[in-house]
């Protein structure tokens, strides 16, 4: 099959055409992202807070999250667009963006090589490997996928030996840390790129067109509200306690799974490992690679969408490898492409394989059909799945309970995560439901598969008191129960 496969792209020219097969494969791997609503949690939680300034809200003012402004402030403009709360539309821009990123790798591979081979060998292994992830990971238009292009750019463009390069790198550092702060990490990769590229002066260009692109932000929020939730409040969420042997369960089998998706470009850095790497013209780029397996274990979690850090350098690390292969060794490495390609593929029409969550379409029906569109609806729990279907503000200021209660990452023992609740989201969330009580209560606590049954309203004493005096319990649905306002 294999063999068939590598005929096919010599004989219709492909390898002369590297940049439009790049661009076709993009499209197409992304296709059956657009037959379904929600890939993972991600998105709504982005999606409400585009709610919030879709309405004439602000981050970090009137809607709080842990993370940057960027995807939120494009959600917004999306639903305002479409006047909807489809994501699909913004898988659209994901696709965009990742066929950019994938023209960048090939077009540097070609720069540096001066061959064809190397180009589509960047290409695909860049694109392929970013749709190569299970469902949740690969489909979604969340955080990691804004910042890949970005975040492959000032890779790229921090290597470079003119200082108009260094600059750029500089400002596309600054949009990575504006869509996914663990780019944060890779500041001292980039830094030394630019050191060997141009010494001073252009680690000076880089971070100069870093802070004024970071520096945006007061344009549209607060900006030390901003830096507060984003980092001044993320090592508690970071280092948050877990379980050693949980830990290192999660981790390789996060690591397992990725290689097997990326088996071509693992076995390539394996033979580059075997040649001595420190000695090689890429050292700036195993520390970028360094940088990006530090962002996928922080926290100890191991999502799978954090593995699109390590992306961007393992790519350009196994691009010269994998073109100089002939014969059998070119035939398997593409089979380690088309292969787990295909699977990735495929799972995408079942986008809860891996990572199921419940459906809220029937309690999503009960808020529209009790609420108007000026109303909001508090959620106590992680659920912004059903405000986005519903289509309805939440109340409490926060995007969900987690910062209240400390709970991350399947972490969910109060326990341990009560102390690790963010300093001040508690005192913010009653000020905002006193100030402005919303018409429903939806407790998740009550309800399984949800992550809250440990998490009661009545372990945080002021929050229940607010809900049993001012609203009265109507029912359930779908094992959620619902508080109405009290006339």
């Amino acid at each position: 099959m294999t063999r068939i496969w590598a005929r096919v792209l010599e004989r219709h020219g492909f390898v002369r055409r590297p940049f439009l097969v790049v661009a076709l494969l993009a499209v197409v791997l992304r296709l059956p992202t657009y037959t379904t609503r929600l890939f993972d949690a991600d998105e709504a939680a982005i999606g409400v807070q585009g709610m919030v300034v879709r309405s004439g809200g602000t981050m970090y003012l009137d809607i709080f999250d842990r993370k940057p402004p960027l995807p939120p402030y494009a959600y917004a403009a999306s639903f305002g667009l479409t006047d909807s709360t489809d994501v699909r539309v913004m898988r659209v821009l994901v696709t965009v963006l990742l066929i950019g990123g994938g023209l960048l790798v090939a077009h540097e591979a070609k720069r540096r090589s001066g061959s064809n081979t190397h180009a589509l060998w960047g290409g695909v292994l860049f694109v392929g490997g970013a749709m190569a992830l299970f469902p949740a990971d690969a489909g979604g238009a969340n955080y990691a996928h804004f910042a890949l292009l970005p975040g492959t750019a000032a890779l790229l463009w921090s290597r470079r030996d003119r200082w108009g390069w260094a600059f750029g790198a500089g400002i596309a550092f600054g949009l990575a840390l504006l869509t996914r702060q663990s780019w944060l990490l890779a500041l001292p990769a980039a830094m030394y790129s630019a050191w060997c590229s141009g010494r001073v002066r252009h680690i000076a260009l880089l971070l100069v067109g870093m802070v004024l692109t970071v520096s945006t932000v007061g344009l549209y929020a607060p900006f030390d509200a901003y830096f507060e939730w984003n980092f001044t409040n993320s090592p508690g969420f970071v280092f948050a306690a877990t379980g050693i042997g949980t830990a290192l369960l999660r981790g390789v089998a996060s690591s397992a799974g990725f290689i097997a998706f990326h088996v071509t470009a693992a076995a390539c850095l394996w033979v580059l490992v075997r040649r001595n790497p420190f000695r090689s013209a890429d050292r700036d780029v195993w520390l970028w690679l360094l940088t990006g397996l530090a962002a996928v274990a922080a926290g100890f979690r191991f999502f799978g969408h954090y593995w699109l850090q390590v992306l961007p350098p393992l790519v350009v690390l196994a691009t010269p490898v994998a073109a100089e292969l002939a014969g059998r060794a070119r035939r398997r490495a593409l089979a380690g492409v088309v292969v787990p390609g295909v699977v990735a593929f495929a799972l995408l029409f079942v986008p809860g394989s891996f990572h199921g969550r419940p459906d809220p379409t029937e309690l999503a029906a009960f808020v529209v059909d009790h609420t108007t569109a000026d109303q909001r609806v508090f959620v106590w729990g992680s659920y912004p799945e059903l405000l986005l279907r519903a289509d309805r503000l939440p109340a409490g200021s926060l995007v969900h309970s987690d910062f209240v209660t400390g709970r991350s990452g399947g972490r969910e023992d109060p326990a341990v995560t009560l102390s690790l609740a963010t300093p001040g989201a508690y005192e913010l969330m009653l000020d905002s439901l006193r100030a402005h009580p919303p018409e429903l209560v939806l407790d998740t606590s009550t309800a399984d598969g949800l992550g809250y049954a440990q998490y009661p309203l009545d372990l945080f004493p002021e929050l229940h008191d607010f809900v049993s005096s001012g609203y009265v319990l109507d029912g359930a649905v779908d094992g959620v129960s619902i508080w109405r306002r009290r006339t």
